[in-house]
């Protein structure tokens, strides 16, 4: 950081609080306040604006208005230790590897620009005081012109300059010495004790202000750099969401018309075909079929995923979705001989909620049980709880197939899981289906979670919805 001799930063919002309580110091002290006293008033002042947001340069300006206005000194420098704050090791080194750091020029009051500008990057090993207590570690107290004349080139120059007095005090942060804070008076100067300890106090205050104000920048640094990750990320994946959503539909409208193809064979309404034909359009439909399913979760975790998906609203009968999704199931259910349990839905239930999601979340759930079921049975049992705005309608949709781990309850959840990655997928599952019914279930106000499943023996997931709208 370059010096600034300029004075007050008068047109920085950030210091207006700060230059209030300059401002206050800078009148006439009152005769009846003992010198003392002033100090005192002025640290506690002092103490409260560096908890003010200031950068760097605010915080030594302050401590250096505080000094010249209670001490009555004419100019005010503020050099660090190399980087400050060190937050790391040190990259000031010398060719032989050892440390080799120099003073850098935080912020200046009243110095002429050559004087100034000799202090910054100046050698530890340079004949000037600054150096000296950077090296020592003590401070140096120079009352007089012969005492300042002990630095000959410093001391010329600053004679030059009108001062007669000197006072140089490290800058301590956290046990290690960072830096110098250095003062001159215009006339020779008795330092009693008092005052040299309260030179010294403004060099620690200095510090810790100077830390404060880097730690800050380094952390609102940080934020914006993980804001700006985040909002990369948020837009990767919604330009993954809609890449997704395109495909997924570009990939819908030819499967569907192999499909539609396959029936028009099928009908013979191009002339007839043998029984090992149709056995072949058959399969050719069931696997067109297993494609568009597919296609149709990639849909639906995309539009989730890009956050596109709504709610549509409609009053309809219990009885008529869980119909609605049998219809699909049956002929799955059928094909691997397995048994289709159905209860609960005699009572007239009306819901009044997104229709399609409803029957989207029970096809995934029954859909996923007959996957990866082998043989036995899937069950769906419908209860309702509650009445009035707080009623709800609950699934429980049963298999008696592998079960899962109680390690693995929650990522069956997660998109595109499988309890071994490394193997196949024989059900020919797209790894969307639960995850989907899941996101559905929690926009609709309620959720899917593992009811019950022991490893062997089956597992029953439980969907729960409200039967109102929830808003």
């Amino acid at each position: 950081m370059r010096a600034h001799v300029d004075g007050l930063h008068g047109d920085s919002p950030r210091a207006a609080s700060p230059l209030a309580t300059i401002s206050a110091l800078g009148k006439l002290p009152d005769p009846t306040i003992s010198p003392a006293s002033r100090r005192l008033r002025s640290l506690a002042a002092l103490s409260g604006s560096l908890t003010d947001p200031l950068v760097p340069e605010e915080a030594a300006n302050l401590v250096e208005q505080h000094a010249l206005s209670v001490l009555g000194a004419t100019s005010a420098v503020v050099v660090t230790l190399g980087v400050f704050p060190r937050l790391g090791p040190s990259t000031d080194r010398a060719p032989d590897g050892g440390a080799h750091p120099t003073l850098h020029v935080v912020h200046a009051i009243g110095l002429r620009a050559e004087v100034n500008a000799a202090l910054d990057d100046l050698p530890l090993e340079a004949p000037v005081p600054f150096a000296e207590v950077a090296r020592l570690g003590e401070p140096l107290f120079l009352p007089s012109e012969a005492e300042l004349r002990r630095y000959p080139d410093w001391g010329t120059a600053m004679i030059a300059s009108g001062a007669r007095a000197a006072a140089v005090v490290p800058v301590w942060a956290n046990g290690e010495l960072r830096g110098v804070l250095g003062l001159s008076w215009p006339e020779p100067r008795a330092f009693d004790e008092d005052e040299r300890a309260f030179v010294v106090t403004l060099g620690v205050m200095c510090a810790q202000a100077i830390m404060r104000a880097h730690l800050r920048a380094a952390e609102l640094l940080a934020r914006a750099g993980e804001r700006g990750a985040r909002e990369s990320a948020e837009q990767a994946n919604q330009f993954k969401a809609r890449l997704v959503a395109t495909i997924s539909h570009e990939l819908r409208t030819p499967i569907n018309a192999v499909i539609g193809y396959v029936d028009l064979l099928s009908d013979e309404l191009d002339g007839p075909i043998t029984a090992q034909q149709r056995k072949h359009l058959m399969r050719m439909r069931a696997s067109g079929t297993h494609l568009v399913g597919l296609v149709e979760d990639l849909l639906g975790y995309a539009r989730i995923e890009a956050g596109e998906e709504t709610v549509r609203l409609d009053s309809f009968l219990l009885s008529d979705v869980v119909e609605q999704t049998l219809i699909l199931i049956r002929p799955l259910a059928g094909s691997k001989g397995l048994s289709l349990r159905v209860s609960g839905v005699d009572a007239p239930v009306t819901l009044r909620t997104d229709r399609r999601k409803v029957c989207q979340i029970l096809t995934n759930l029954l859909a996923n049980a007959v996957k990866f079921t082998t043989e036995g049975h899937v069950g769906l049992r419908v209860s309702s709880e509650g009445t009035g705005p707080a009623s709800r309608v609950v699934f429980e949709v049963e298999d008696s197939g592998g079960g899962i781990a109680v390690e693995n309850r929650e990522h069956v959840f997660d998109a595109f899981w499988r309890a071994n990655l490394g193997e196949s997928n024989p059900a020919g599952s797209s790894g969307l289906g639960l995850s989907v019914a899941r996101q559905l279930a929690r926009l609709l106000g309620g959720d899917v979670v593992v009811g019950s499943s022991n490893l062997g023996q089956g597992t029953t997931f439980v969907a729960s919805l409200p039967a109102l709208p929830t808003s």
